[in-house]
């Protein structure tokens, strides 16, 4: 397949970032965009993870081109509340890991978590390891990068709606913008799409790219491809379907302008709680087989006076989402592929809407930047097959927040105890294979050695009070390694202190800098 004309239905988020990347990266194509003007966006994309620096990197921009302009403030980590226990938290900071000069093994912790839990509590892994973690931990930001890369290391809360309308007025040149309403479309014989029509009128194009949200008007209707629930009781495994999203003003920004996504599970579900420049961003993801709308409501309202106070919480207006949470079997079939909602979603859990969205941009970038624009169907099929095998891995990340609760509630018993979960396919499951070291290899169990490049389902593993260490695989650990007790002892002793020093020396550090809302009155939102 030659590509030379591309048309995208569907605006939003979605249909402007891949507007944007094809106009900067690929400007032997030609790019018309067609929205429907009265449609409605989700509109609940304001958390994102680091990745997205690449493709902020590729459009060429600065941060100070555009932060500013859409109120967005800078993300160090996402914080997960009472979602293993009630008040038990635990983070996932982005960026490196084990940065210490030490290079203390990860199972040191894990074993000092098991034999000294009170000092060492879940929460410590990621202070251990991740210097990150104490920017998040004291609400700190810096361009030193003494103990960071603060340019891959952070990622963004932004408005995805001004986002999208950003990138439109400033980014997107060449691109050709309609307004009408795709009422249908035109097939070839061999099923690829002619045309799509709109308005008594048609669009021709050599690709097509669906960026129609739920709908999924061509990768769905038009080209027949199945649509796979994750849905449980419809072969799934994740409970959520809906969503209540909510904006509530800022009453005193330098307090709660944060560098931290916040995560709190309540009884059917969990809030998020995005701060950005002016408001927060606030939501509350449940199922409905287990409350309605209106009760809903009642546990948000609840969690706002805790978190606002009465005042702000009488003050909101609630707008209920129907979450589609799923898969295409395939994104990228004949001359249409499928960017952001109308592929697939799972929940806001974790920011992977957007991740999924930006990477599957990036992919057909390069597809089309190649060979100028030819792309072989066997290029399509490994598209697919890597866009199949991260959704599949995000999925499995983001189910183990509930599988593995000790929640007592009927939602989160569901979670834990009766809910089937397959973490074998997708992305390799860092979580799974944390896990099995309670079982197997022992050899990667003791104080003195070490385990695989931590990432965010370790930082999950540790939070969730999932230790591969306990009575039982310590000492079957040091018989397996031929190690004396007083010898793996004498190691501990050495790695508290050194991750005790390591925790007074980032706190000392960290008083140094500026808070969040000061570095970005510095570096950003100057006056």
């Amino acid at each position: 397949m030659k590509v030379k004309d591309v048309v995208i239905v569907g605006g939003g988020s979605a249909g402007w970032m891949t507007a944007a990347a094809l106009d900067v990266l690929c400007p032997h194509v030609n790019v018309t965009l067609i929205e429907d003007p009265n449609q409605g966006v989700i509109g609940v994309g304001e958390s994102t993870l680091q990745q997205i620096r690449k493709f902020i990197g590729l459009l060429g921009l600065k941060d100070s081109d555009w932060m500013k302009d859409i109120g967005a403030t800078y993300k160090t980590a996402i914080s997960f509340n009472d979602f293993w226990k009630k008040g038990e938290s635990w983070m996932y900071p982005f960026g490196l890991v084990n940065m210490m000069e030490s290079k203390v093994p990860w199972m040191a912790w894990f074993v000092l978590n098991a034999t000294k839990p009170e000092k060492y509590t879940n929460d410590t892994f990621a202070t251990t390891f991740n210097p990150v973690a104490h920017f998040t931990k004291y609400n700190k930001l810096t361009y030193d990068t003494t103990y960071w890369t603060p340019w891959t290391d952070t990622a963004y809360h932004i408005d995805a709606i001004k986002f999208g309308q950003w990138l439109k007025n400033n980014v997107c040149k060449r691109v050709k913008h309609i307004k009408g309403v795709v009422s249908g479309w035109q097939q070839k014989p061999n099923g690829d799409i002619e045309s799509i029509i709109y308005g008594g009128k048609r669009l021709s194009a050599d690709l097509f790219v669906d960026c129609s949200g739920f709908k999924s008007l061509l990768l769905g209707d038009a080209m027949g491809v199945e649509f796979e629930s994750f849905l449980y009781g419809e072969g799934g495994c994740l409970l959520n379907d809906k969503a209540i999203s909510i904006s509530v003003p800022h009453e005193d920004p330098s307090k709660e302008v944060t560098n931290t996504t916040n995560c709190t599970a309540l009884n059917n579900g969990w809030v998020w709680d995005v701060p950005l420049w002016e408001r927060g961003g606030l939501g509350y993801v449940y199922s409905s087989k287990f409350i309605t709308e209106d009760q809903a409501q009642v546990e948000l309202y609840d969690y706002l006076v805790r978190s606002r106070g009465k005042e702000r919480a009488d003050a909101v207006t609630y707008k209920t989402i129907p979450i589609k949470t799923g898969k295409h079997k395939k994104s990228f079939v004949g001359n249409v592929i499928g960017i952001g909602l109308s592929n697939n979603f799972l929940e806001p859990l974790e920011s992977t809407g957007i991740l999924v969205l930006h990477e599957q941009v990036i992919r057909l970038c390069n597809a089309l930047s190649g060979r100028n624009g030819f792309i072989p169907k066997v290029e399509k099929e490994m598209i697919n097959q890597i866009s199949d095998y991260e959704i599949e891995g995000q999925k499995n990340f983001v189910a183990a927040h509930y599988a593995f609760s000790e929640r007592e509630e009927p939602y989160w018993q569901t979670a834990s105890d009766v809910i089937d979960y397959d973490f074998s396919g997708g992305a390799d499951n860092y979580f799974l294979r944390h896990a099995s070291h309670k079982y197997i290899n022992f050899d990667f169990v003791s104080p003195m050695g070490s385990i695989e490049y931590n990432d965010g389902p370790r930082y999950c593993a540790a939070g969730m009070g999932f230790n591969p260490i306990n009575k039982v695989t310590l000492p079957l650990s040091r018989m397996c390694n031929e190690i004396l007790p007083e010898e793996d002892d004498e190691a501990l002793s050495k790695a508290e202190d050194i991750i005790d020093k390591w925790h007074e020396d980032m706190l000392s550090y960290c008083e140094t800098l500026p808070s969040s809302y000061e570095f970005l009155k510095q570096t950003i939102y100057k006056e």
